[in-house]
Formats: structure tokens, C-alpha cells, sequence
């Protein structure tokens, strides 16, 4: 099944000659509070990014008793259903797309009494067939992240969206890792994924700084999902110090923006400005010495030199073996009008 290569989310267009989606990744870092989560909506504001996210999960059903101290760390995390109801109508009131990662079934069906604009899965979920079949079913477009998994389990999860005839889907590369080593994060699977998958690639960074998320635009990432938080040394967090700060995010939208204004286009032409330039930048033939009326000139007359409005340097052979109509000082641009 061919997948769609222009993606619509609330209005915006995710795909080639459209701006990179830029994904807030709230996620849980709220820590379970209201204000905070709405001042997180501020930030991503603020910053210009296209869409705010959380994560909605009960902890009782994300996690089981055999990982405890998972469960200690998550319970605290936990916003109620409600809460939710509230965010979105925050990023409605705020004009920001509202996405938010369901991470049990019973999360997932309240996230769709939402109706949201897309479905955000996490990488957790690539090899959970029963879950993704549920998310496709509702002919939404989803964002699928896939860290950890390779480019195979990759086509076994497109399977799915594909029996169900969903065909808006945006693949994220990324690395679960928090941080990633740089020699692990391997951007080119980017490109090797636009090359695979008939849909738009993005990438989802868990990196320190913006160098990495940067660097995947300039490979093609038609979104970009970057955690924010309001500090970066929040205690207890994995997220909070791969995060961007209030500074950070707006940093990292405003160069993504100019970033994709300098990819431009594949064509090689000079610019506007440029084409001005070669006034200055450009040489022109000069005469290298005096050069007497009748006097025919010969290379060794000639120098090249800037500024480039007089006769070009290609041009030397209009020029060479040509009489002087008159006679020509030295340093100075040979012209037509000099020559007979």
C-alpha cells in the first residue's frame, strides 16, 4: 500500500516543501501538576512551535508489580483523564496543536473521546501488533516513533496501518536512549528510511543541546519532536536534562526555521544578491602596464584584477591581438570602446 507523502494535522501539512513540524514534547514533565503542564503549553508557545505533547497512562496499567521502582517514579507523573480535557482546551485557547502518546488501552480510548488532530506512538509500541491495530483503526493520522527496532520490524508495524487502509502515517527515527552516544545516534537511517518508506520521515531527539535535531533537518526530517522543560535539573527525571529550556526551544525553532530557508532548492544558480556581488567579487581584464595608442596587446600586457565591471577574464580572447584605439594607463580596466 502506498502511504501518503503529505501528511494534514490540524490544518498544517507535513511533507516536502512544507515547514518541519516542530513537536514540544511535554511528556511527564508536569510531575503530575497542573500549572506546570500549562506553563509548558506556554513555552512551546512562546517558541513557535507547531504542536505541544503529553503522555496519558494509568500507572497501574503501564507498568506491573515487577518493576516497582518504575512504578514509584511513574505514579507521581500521572495527570487525571480530566486533566487532559483541560490541556487540550488550553492549546485550543492558545492556538498550539494538542498531541498526546497513550500508553495503555484504557488511555488510548480516552485520548480518542478527544478527537485529536493525530495519534503519537511511542517506540515502545512498534512490536505491540494488538495496540497498533487499534490506533490504525481510527483513520487518523499517526506519528510513529521507532527506537530500538529495526528497519524490518519497521515494515511488520506499516503492515498493519496498511491492512487498515491508513494511510497517513509519519515515521520518527530516534534513539532510546537519554542521552544517545553520538556514534550510536546514526542520523543516515533518516535517509535510508525516506528511501524505504513512501511517507514523511521526522526525528525525535533525546540529545543535549540542538546540534543533532539540526543536523536531521538538513537531512530531510519533516519533524522534529524535541522534550521541553521548565528546568533541566529537575531531580528524578530522565527526560529533564535532554530537555530544552525556555531559551533552548525558542533557539531551536528559530534556526530551524532559517535552516530550512538555506536548504533552499537542489538548483545551482547564484541569488539576487549574489548577482550583485560579482560586480565587487568578480575581475576584469587590466592593463598591466601602459599601453601606447596602435600598440597591439599581448598577454603579457594584461592582468585580472576586481571589480568585475569591466571586460571579463573569459573573454581574453576578444581582447588579445587587438590594436589599442587609444592609449590605456596603467591599472586600469581594458574596455571595448579602448580596442579597435
Amino acid at each position: 500500500m502506498q502511504f501518503n507523502e503529505y501528511v494534514p494535522i490540524a490544518g498544517r501539512i507535513v511533507g516536502p516543501k512544507h515547514p518541519v513540524f516542530i513537536i514540544a514534547e511535554a511528556g511527564v514533565n508536569h510531575f503530575g501538576r497542573m500549572e506546570l503542564a500549562e506553563h509548558l503549553i506556554d513555552m512551546a508557545v512562546l517558541a513557535g512551535a507547531d504542536a505541544v505533547k503529553f503522555q496519558i497512562f494509568k500507572t497501574k496499567n503501564l507498568i506491573s508489580g515487577a518493576a516497582p521502582d518504575w512504578i514509584q517514579r511513574m505514579k507521581s507523573k500521572e495527570l487525571p483523564y480530566q486533566g487532559f480535557a483541560r490541556l487540550q482546551r488550553y492549546c485550543q485557547q492558545k492556538n498550539i496543536v494538542f498531541l498526546a502518546t497513550a500508553h495503555d488501552e484504557e488511555s488510548l480510548d480516552f485520548l480518542a473521546s478527544l478527537k485529536p488532530a493525530a495519534y503519537k506512538i511511542g517506540s515502545g509500541e512498534i512490536a505491540n501488533p494488538l495496540f497498533l491495530q487499534k490506533i490504525a483503526a481510527k483513520q487518523k493520522p499517526v506519528i510513529l516513533s521507532t527506537g530500538m527496532y529495526t528497519l524490518e520490524d519497521v515494515h511488520k508495524a506499516l503492515d498493519i496501518f496498511s491492512r487498515a487502509e491508513n494511510q497517513d502515517l509519519i515515521l520518527l527515527h530516534c534513539n532510546t536512549a537519554y542521552p544517545p552516544q553520538p556514534d550510536e545516534i546514526n542520523l543516515r537511517a533518516i535517509e535510508t528510511m525516506s528511501g524505504e518508506f513512501a511517507c514523511p520521515i521526522g526525528y525525535s531527539d533525546h540529545n543535549r543541546g540542538n546540534d543533532i535535531a539540526l543536523a536531521a533537518v538538513a537531512l530531510g526530517a519533516r519533524v522534529i519532536e524535541k522534550h521541553i522543560a521548565l528546568s533541566r535539573n529537575a531531580p528524578g527525571s530522565q527526560d529533564c536534562p535532554v530537555s530544552c529550556d525556555q531559551k533552548g526551544l525558542i533557539e531551536l525553532v528559530n534556526s530551524i526555521r532559517r535552516l530550512e530557508m538555506a536548504l533552499g532548492s537542489p538548483e545551482k544558480k547564484p541569488s539576487a544578491a549574489e548577482r550583485k556581488s560579482r560586480q565587487w567579487a568578480g575581475k576584469s581584464i587590466v592593463a598591466g602596464t601602459d599601453i601606447k595608442a596602435g600598440q597591439i596587446i599581448g598577454r603579457e600586457m594584461l592582468v585580472f584584477k576586481r571589480p568585475g565591471t569591466g571586460i571579463s577574464p573569459e573573454q581574453l580572447s576578444l581582447v588579445l591581438g587587438r590594436k589599442a584605439a587609444k592609449m590605456i594607463p596603467d591599472d586600469s580596466l581594458i574596455r571595448f570602446q579602448d580596442l579597435e
